[in-house]
């Protein structure tokens, strides 16, 4: 659908692969809902527009049932900035340039964060930071950050069920593996490799190790003696080689679409998952009100605060750093 030429815009900036996307975009349709409801949303992948961008990096919220008053651009966002907000933009970046993050994130919170977002932009020093939206006469709102928080889109979550529901039909040949999902005690288990164990990422991302996922498999199933175990992962091959699960478990390929992957997964009753935002979304998107869900903590490796990941349902376990 075009975009209104009476209204203002949100400017959702993606990067990442789904998960994120899926993030970000429900911040960006939760102000919509709550401060800007004459606004359209404008999910822009300008940083994603390389065509060597590794597998998965592209327009992925395509795939799903997205509100029809939106549209996908490119184009760099910086040509509809007032001055006003190219010169906070600029501030922040030399703060965050010149002071440690533990200095500069209370300034953020306390002092910036609310200006920035008066002048429409959203942007918070570290990506789990909660900041509290309000309404700006801005016509274009800017909405930057990774927003990994479960408290920005909370309310809107019947709207995110329809919208982040696949466009298409379950592909013929996963139509029995959903029965079994869909009729059994079904727990997912997400193991997510590829990129957290690269030499650049693994000190930061690598949380989950085998400890983890076998504490939390023993765990829910003394609880569900008859559960059965769906095992997804990025690299399934080498899990299945790796992880051994000592009950029922059925290891699902990976090379399936991602938003296929994605409804298999919220599809099952109970979860175990990883550190990861895809992992984080199947248990979101799960309509099963009874659901068991353990995580691993911490979710990163930085020392961060990362609490706003976590919803008051779930079941931690704590990781040991290698």
């Amino acid at each position: 659908m075009a975009a209104r030429k009476d209204s203002g815009v949100i400017h959702a900036i993606m990067s990442g692969r789904l998960g994120n996307q899926l993030f970000k975009y429900a911040f960006a349709r939760a102000l919509q809902v709550k401060y800007y409801p004459d606004y359209h949303i404008n999910v822009n992948f300008y940083h994603l527009r390389n065509a060597d961008k590794p597998q998965g990096f592209g327009n992925s919220l395509k795939d799903f049932r997205m509100n029809d008053d939106i549209t996908y651009t490119y184009e760099d966002t910086k040509k509809a900035r007032t001055p006003l907000q190219f010169m906070l933009t600029a501030i922040r970046l030399g703060f965050v340039k010149t002071l440690p993050l533990k200095i500069i994130r209370p300034i953020d919170t306390k002092l910036l964060q609310p200006l920035f977002n008066k002048a429409g932009l959203y942007n918070p020093v570290g990506d789990v930071l909660y900041i509290t939206p309000r309404s700006s006469h801005c016509k274009n709102i800017y909405c930057a950050a990774h927003f990994e928080a479960h408290g920005y889109s909370d309310d809107i979550r019947d709207i995110l069920l329809e919208e982040f529901t696949p466009k298409y039909d379950v592909l013929p040949h996963n139509k029995p593996l959903l029965d079994d999902i869909e009729s059994t005690e079904s727990v997912c288990v997400h193991i997510r490799r590829g990129d957290f164990l690269s030499s650049e990422n693994n000190s930061v991302f690598n949380v989950c190790n085998e400890e983890y996922f076998l504490n939390a498999v023993n765990a829910i199933h003394d609880e569900l003696p008859d559960c059965k175990f769906f095992v997804f992962s990025d690299d399934i091959d080498t899990v299945q080689r790796s992880i051994h699960i000592p009950f029922e478990a059925r290891y699902v390929s990976s090379d399936i679409p991602p938003y296929e992957t994605l409804r298999l997964m919220y599809s099952c009753k109970h979860f175990i998952i990883s550190n990861s935002t895809f992992s984080w979304w199947a248990q979101c998107l799960s309509r099963n009100t009874g659901k068991i869900v353990y995580a691993p903590t911490p979710w990163r490796w930085t020392g961060e605060n990362y609490s706003g990941i976590y919803t008051p349902n779930m079941r931690l376990i704590q990781c040991r750093k290698p």
